[in-house]
């Protein structure tokens, strides 16, 4: 998984246009459905490996259990790092 985290980490935001005021972007996101409730879906948004902290590499090779929000645009963040970049404002997120 985190392969594909770090190419998309690279393509995506290639991808950013601006036009009109506005700013639209394409980001890998996790989508959860419930069961017990069809209607409920929660969405996550996939935060990008802080490389620098993990000395060039990806951080650790598991799944996305680590999570949190950004703590500038207030999104939710999932990644398999503890520390990575939001896939929005690009600001440092923390994650547990």
């Amino acid at each position: 998984m985190h392969e594909l985290v770090d190419v998309l980490g690279h393509v995506l935001p290639q991808h950013a246009e601006d036009s009109n005021g506005l700013r639209t972007m394409l980001v890998l996101a996790t989508a959860t459905a419930y069961e017990q409730e069809p209607a409920s879906i929660d969405v996550t948004l996939v935060a990008w490996p802080d490389r620098d902290h993990y000395d060039g590499g990806l951080g650790p090779e598991q799944g996305l259990w680590e999570d949190g929000r950004c703590a500038r645009c207030d999104v939710e963040v999932t990644s398999n790092a503890k520390r990575a970049y939001c896939p929005v404002c690009n600001t440092p997120c923390t994650l547990t």
